[in-house]
């Protein structure tokens, strides 16, 4: 086995590899505190154990321990603090001394952390205890953190002689750790005499105030410890009411919230004491309750905080579900309690305190959910019965109530799934409930992400109208939340304008009227989220080019163009020109070179360098020059993604038509892929029909699908007319592909 002072001293390969494990462990700690650090953790530790390296071995059950003890998971964390004793019984000298004080020192934290849970056993508790006193004693380290942590079970356990005598030793210790008048180790005082006698711990606090030099009155926020002298002034309160003073309390709370405000105060206070200082102001309490609800698991766990949530809501709304619900719950998690530690302690608190002079609730206590039933079902009806009604605000991905993490994953995993739907049919049910499920949880993100994937799953399955109609359903979901989007799907989103509204100019089944809503909704939209307007810019020009109005593209251009400049950063101004190019081609080809030429010149995405090259090639075949290199080079390019159109970039198929029809080895194959992706009479592929009709006509003269192909692009162009009120469209078509009328 290796000490830790011996990895310096350590040569060759076992150098490395401890090295290697050193380093390893470093990354551990920075990753997050989740079920995957702590399988990281476990592999770590054994190559740790493989190795010999035993203080990296117990650093590693030792971040197991300090995930699980935060993650609510306690029979896990009472397992890892075991096991790490284990190690620590073994090869205690092999650890260096400052990390085995910090192990041995966390069995406190681990009676108030894990301990609190009923669930876990009495005796369980005990040992670890045990466990941690042997190494404690061998290793030349004071019993303090020992006998406080026993001090703070025989409280919890309703043992108050046991609980004074522990109390007492701990404090006769003077250990260096624990100075009498520190704000921490009176926090820990306080633990165990709140459970044994309020009036005395309040008392006590109070005495202790006055050795620690904190005067009545605004706590002075220049001092290193006033973030915990927050804490002490309202627990301080809190006993006060325990005790019957419930003037005192409220007059701390008075003070409390004219210097620091409700809002800090709820996240720097304990919500069961915070809620009794302000108890006499019910717009502060229920502030204070509903941060509560959201923060707290709703089990069995904290008893105090259920008891002090019942107790709130009872008080401004005796007859509600919720006060109902919470009474059943502490009434539970008190029982849960007193079974664990053979007593009725937290019962007779309950019926004493806590709930003495309530009026009398809607339901009696006990006909709630019961203690059997599903936690997430009991939380959900609690969460449903008021703190989501109350809610002022959407409940966020990223803030969701700690009790229902799981159900708010879920939902927005079942929005999600809607884009992997088989058929229009199971999307159409998994939106629905989506929506459903969504607005019972008030989470909006999930229902715009519904209507979101519900378009994405039109655009795969090659519905183009039922996307462009689904887009104003994105659109209005996002408005009534627009602070309640992840980033990442907002960006989806606004990704998906321009495709919309160009698609929409090519279907004669969408009104103009539609297409003038879709653009002012977005604007209006992208007003209050922040989102770059260059793609309103684009959508305002393809709509005048596609209408022939020339007047307006002139200055349509230099609007995108300016936008564009001052959004660089947040637009990608090479897909923004390959946009421009589809837009402009019918109308002004003479704009092409400089376009796809600037792409050509500055993207480094072959995605978009190929495109713009072929956008090159077309301007110069167009203009009448020689390009059979630059012919050669697009097919070349196509070879190398497959001959897969979509791979190639964002390029008109009748560009690669009229290249290939210049190269008669690849106009064949080409013409076949371009025709095998296009739906036979989807007006969005006008573009297809018409290449692949003037390569037919001018190569192929004999095979009936080149006039076929002709006459299905002039219905379409046709029909974009009528639609339209003008000729425009037919006139582009036959100037572009068909010029012999």
């Amino acid at each position: 086995m290796i000490r830790y002072d011996q990895v310096a001293g350590l040569t060759g390969e076992q150098a490395q590899r401890v090295r290697a494990l050193i380093d390893r462990s470093s990354e551990l700690w920075d990753m997050p505190d989740d079920l995957g650090t702590v399988r990281a953790w476990e592999e770590q530790i054994a190559a740790c154990e493989a190795e010999g390296v035993p203080h990296l071995a117990a650093s590693g059950r030792f971040g197991q321990y300090s995930i699980y003890s935060t993650g609510g998971k306690p029979a896990e964390a009472l397992d890892a603090y075991a096991r790490l004793m284990q190690i620590v019984g073994r090869y205690g000298d092999h650890i260096h001394p400052e990390n085995l004080k910090r192990f041995l020192g966390s069995v406190a934290s681990l009676v108030v952390t894990v301990g609190e849970d009923p669930s876990v056993p009495r005796a369980q508790l005990e040992r670890v205890v045990d466990l941690v006193e042997r190494p404690t004693i061998a290793h030349g380290f004071d019993l303090s953190n020992v006998t406080l942590a026993r001090a703070l079970l025989a409280a919890g356990f309703g043992e108050p002689e046991r609980a004074m005598t522990l109390l007492d030793q701990w404090q006769g210790i003077g250990s260096p750790e624990w100075p009498p008048f520190d704000a921490n180790t009176v926090t820990f005082e306080m633990m165990i005499l709140e459970g044994v006698d309020p009036g005395l711990a309040a008392a006590t606090l109070a005495r202790r105030f006055t050795a620690m030099g904190v005067p009545p009155g605004p706590i002075d926020v220049d001092r290193d410890d006033h973030t915990q002298l927050v804490l002490l002034r309202t627990t301080f309160g809190s006993l006060s009411a325990r005790a019957g003073r419930w003037d005192v309390a409220a007059r701390i709370g008075d003070e409390l919230l004219d210097q620091f405000g409700i809002e800090r105060l709820i996240r720097s206070t304990e919500i069961e004491d915070l809620l009794l200082v302000v108890e006499h102001r019910p717009e502060e309490a229920r502030l204070a309750a509903d941060f509560g609800l959201e923060n707290s698991r709703l089990d069995h766990v904290d008893w105090q905080l259920q008891a002090a949530l019942a107790r709130s809501r009872s008080l401004e709304e005796p007859d509600g579900e919720e006060a109902a619900l919470l009474r059943a719950l502490a009434t539970e998690a008190a029982a849960a309690h007193d079974a664990r530690g053979g007593t009725d302690v937290h019962t007779r608190e309950l019926q004493r305190f806590w709930f003495a002079g309530l009026p009398p609730a809607a339901i009696a206590d006990g006909d709630g959910p019961g203690a059997d039933a599903d936690p997430q079902d009991r939380a959900e009806r609690i969460l449903r019965a008021g703190w989501i009604p109350r809610r002022t605000a959407p409940v966020t991905l990223d803030a969701v109530p700690i009790s229902l993490t799981d159900r708010y994953v879920e939902l927005h995993e079942l929005s999600m799934s809607i884009l992997e739907a088989e058929s229009a049919e199971e999307a159409e049910a998994l939106v629905a409930a989506t929506i459903t499920r969504a607005r019972e949880l008030r989470l909006p993100m999930a229902e715009f992400t519904a209507h979101l994937m519900h378009a994405f799953h039109a655009y795969q399955a090659g519905d183009h109208e039922a996307m462009v109609l689904r887009y104003p359903r994105v659109q209005s979901a996002q408005r009534a939340a627009p602070d309640g989007i992840e980033p990442a799907l907002e960006k989806a989103a606004a990704g998906l304008f321009v495709p919309v509204v160009l698609t929409a100019l090519d279907l004669p089944s969408i009104t103009l009227e539609r297409i003038a809503e879709i653009i002012s909704a977005e604007t209006e939209l992208r007003a209050v989220t922040g989102m770059p307007t260059t793609p309103l810019a684009v959508a305002e020009l393809a709509r005048a080019a596609h209408l022939g109005r020339s007047t307006e593209i002139g200055p349509r251009l230099e609007e995108v163009r300016s936008r564009l400049a001052a959004e660089t950063s947040d637009v990608d101004p090479f897909d923004v020109h390959l946009d421009l190019a589809r837009i402009l081609a019918p109308v002004d080809p003479g704009a092409i070179p400089e376009i796809a030429g600037g792409v050509l010149n500055r993207s480094h995405d072959p995605a978009q360098q190929r495109p713009a090259h072929a956008w090159l090639t077309w301007s110069a075949l167009r203009a009448g020059r020689s390009a059979e290199e630059y012919v050669a080079a697009v097919i070349a390019q196509l070879e190398t993604v497959d001959r897969d159109l979509e791979e190639f970039g964002d390029l008109p198929r009748s560009v690669l038509l009229e290249v290939a029809s210049h190269d008669p080895r690849a106009r064949g194959w080409v013409l076949e892929v371009a025709l095998a992706d296009a739906t036979p009479g989807d007006p969005t592929h006008l573009d297809t029909f018409a290449g692949a009709a003037r390569l037919l006509l001018d190569h192929a003269p004999a095979d009936e699908r080149g006039p076929r192909l002709r006459e299905d692009a002039l219905r379409i162009a046709a029909a974009l007319d009528r639609r339209n009120g003008s000729t425009v469209q037919s006139a582009l078509l036959r100037k572009r592909f068909f010029p012999e009328g």
